[in-house]
């Protein structure tokens, strides 16, 4: 799979919010939609993943951060490191989420 996860579970549809995230031992489940449609959800279930780093704040002294999804996307990344894992970088208004992975399985509501 060679197109960017971006490009993939945003589907040009815009400007997207991440509306839920979970993480287990060995899998990290997004949901995401686009702002103007919040019923047409993406899902992206990502199995036997390293997680790099996940930063809770914007970094600004005095700043109170909103952590009530859904949370913008302002952007995600992904680099092939090897034949089967990604480096994913996921950054939101609200939290910046770094982890290895496998592509996801990828599911449309």
């Amino acid at each position: 799979m060679s197109k960017k996860i971006s490009e993939i579970l945003f589907r040009s549809l815009g400007t997207h919010a991440l509306k839920a995230l979970s993480v287990s031992e060995n899998e990290l489940k997004l949901i995401v939609a686009p702002w103007d449609n919040l019923q047409n959800e993406a899902v992206a279930v990502f199995k036997s993943v390293n997680i790099i780093y996940f930063e809770g704040d914007s970094g600004e002294i005095g700043v109170v951060s909103d952590l009530n999804l859904p949370w913008d996307i302002i952007r995600f990344d992904s680099t092939q490191i090897s034949d089967s894992i990604w480096e994913f970088g996921l950054c939101c208004s609200e939290v910046k989420l770094g982890f290895r992975a496998a592509m996801p399985k990828i599911f449309f509501a």
